[in-house]
């Protein structure tokens, strides 16, 4: 558990939304990041299997007070609706709120989405409130502040940056290379970027695995976590000779690695 000024980011799912087609290969849960604070849990993306993830890496969801995230897509929100669920019949956010923000459109997905899974997923014993965040807004957690950035992706997408007590964390989501990025991630302690696809060409707004380690060089940030892993991107990382700099590490991302800040 982290402690006073402390941030740990534990990775849920660092995988895309299909299983290992190769025999041997890596299995990995789909895309979903917890940041641990001292007295709370913020969520970044919650793809499918990400509740139970959490209660493999030891994280109690009643911790839980903003949820994050970047686009709409299954495996970066398929267990938004288990975790409102959970929250209707079993278990309740421990501060008695919980508030869930997305990229523009994200609102009217949700509540089509509740209405979809009414009364199951309706907030019962707590407050929710629910938020589109466009870039250049900010959102204030009291000792924490989020920034946001638009990252281009085949759908409408958001990256986000997080301060805590002189500590940082930016995650970019889905998204095809750009610059612009670098400077959002700039100095983070913890900097968790896609590396969907092998390369040479970039497809379908994903980063390949030579943009994804350019990306992080051109941050300058402490620890660079590449994530979203498919199977062809993860051969290409293991012949790779990755940590030449003294000033940053490279982490190929793994299902319930945690990382003290």
């Amino acid at each position: 558990m982290t402690m006073n000024n402390k941030m740990e980011v534990v990775v849920l799912g660092s995988g895309m939304y299909v299983p290992p087609k190769r025999p041997g290969a890596t299995h990995r849960n789909p895309s979903g990041y917890a940041v641990v604070l001292k007295d709370e849990i913020l969520i970044f993306d919650f793809g499918f299997g990400n509740l139970r993830q959490m209660s493999k890496a030891g994280l109690d969801p009643t911790r839980v007070t903003n949820i994050f995230i970047t686009h709409l897509h299954l495996d970066h929100l398929g267990d938004l609706a288990a975790i409102l669920f959970a929250f209707h019949f079993d278990i309740k956010p421990k501060t008695g709120r919980l508030r869930i923000f997305g990229p523009k459109g994200f609102k009217a997905f949700f509540q089509k989405m509740l209405k979809a899974y009414h009364p199951w997923t309706r907030p019962d014993g707590y407050s929710l409130q629910v938020e589109d965040l466009q870039e250049g807004r900010t959102v204030d957690g009291g000792r924490w502040t989020l920034s946001v950035q638009a990252v281009p992706h085949s759908i409408t997408a958001n990256a986000y940056r997080l301060e805590y007590k002189g500590k940082s964390f930016c995650y970019t989501g889905d998204t095809a290379y750009d610059a612009r990025i670098a400077s959002f991630a700039k100095n983070a302690d913890v900097f968790v970027l896609e590396c969907t696809l092998p390369g040479p060409e970039a497809l379908y707004g994903h980063m390949t695995v030579p943009q994804s380690l350019r990306l992080a060089e051109q941050s300058g940030c402490r620890n660079a976590v590449l994530t979203h892993l498919s199977e062809e991107a993860e051969s290409v990382l293991a012949k790779k000779k990755l940590n030449k700099s003294k000033s940053q590490k490279i982490l190929v991302a793994q299902d319930l690695m945690r990382i003290a800040v």
